[in-house]
């Protein structure tokens, strides 16, 4: 909706990202012997943090055992046959089973087993709707871009206005989700958007504000329909138009008016959830997947 603290700094790692693409891609298949050997000097300088993590994980007297836990979390048997499984996960990854992991593949394997285990949380899912009076107003929910993404859509919006003071405080929570760049496999809740309108108009079933702080890249329009249940953001381009970064380049001027929609978040909500789950099921064990497909099929009908 709105760029903000959370969506610079979604932009800046972002960037820092793509800056270690090719840096990742060089040391991928170094071991992690090889990647301790370096002066420390050209390690820090040029490996990724990732990887430099990975290598050490593998040198550290736990190494092997924090390695068989991640292999057991996939369904490999790490514990049983510890070099069996590195080799069955090396071709899983459509490497060569060699029995040695890689920075890469250790990396690879430590993502894969953190990410199996986010579960689903509840956030604010069932907290929709909206209610006029002749002096205050709320709407609660879930803000989702029509035909376009949101930066963060598991999210919850709460509209609260007062007719006395003309103003509508809008509030928006996010759960982030985590991504194979992010530091850590977990989930946090940011405060994205706290910002007051000004009211415009207010009806019997309708309000309509601006903000009170215009913004010089976009302008946000509050449409809050009551009689129909239909509460919308309207973005559009600030004449001004200016959207540059903080660290140079600029945002595009939008082709049309963004409309945000608040509502009921709770299937939003759950196909973000279940695409996480979709992802990690195919992280298992590719012989544990087949086990269980099997069983499934021939499981009572």
């Amino acid at each position: 909706m709105r760029l903000g603290f959370v969506g610079l700094i979604a932009v800046l790692l972002s960037s820092a990202a793509y800056a270690d693409d090719e840096a990742m891609a060089k040391y991928r298949d170094w071991l992690p012997s090889q990647i301790r050997s370096m002066p420390e000097a050209t390690r820090e300088k040029e490996v990724p943090i990732t990887y430099i993590m990975a290598a050490n994980t593998a040198v550290s007297p736990i190494g092997n055992l924090a390695l068989q836990s991640s292999l057991n979390t996939l369904m490999y048997d790490g514990i049983a046959d510890f070099d069996g499984a590195k080799r069955k996960f090396q071709v899983d990854l459509g490497d060569r089973p060699t029995g040695d992991l890689t920075v890469g593949q250790i990396s690879t394997l430590t993502y894969r087993a953190e990410r199996t285990r986010l579960t689903e949380v509840s956030f604010f899912p069932f907290q929709f709707g909206g209610y006029v009076a002749n002096d205050w107003a709320y709407v609660k929910g879930t803000a989702k871009i029509l035909d376009d993404q949101i930066a963060y859509p598991v999210n919850f919006v709460e509209i609260n206005c007062r007719r006395a003071e003309a103003i509508c405080d809008y509030r928006q929570m996010v759960l982030t989700l985590p991504d194979k760049s992010s530091w850590a496999q977990s989930y946090s809740v940011m405060e994205s958007v706290n910002e007051t309108y000004r009211v415009t108009r207010w009806d019997k079933d309708r309000i309509d504000a601006l903000p009170i702080q215009e913004g010089e890249c976009r302008i946000n329009e509050l449409k809050l329909n009551f009689a129909a249940k239909e509460f919308y953001e309207i973005v559009t381009n600030a004449p001004e138009g200016n959207c540059k970064m903080p660290l140079g380049g600029s945002f595009p001027k939008l082709e049309k008016p963004r409309i945000v929609q608040i509502v009921d978040g709770d299937q939003v909500i759950r196909e973000q959830f279940k695409k996480i789950s979709t992802e990690t099921f195919q992280f298992l064990s590719s012989d544990f997947r087949t086990k269980l497909e099997v069983a499934s099929s021939s499981g009572p009908r």
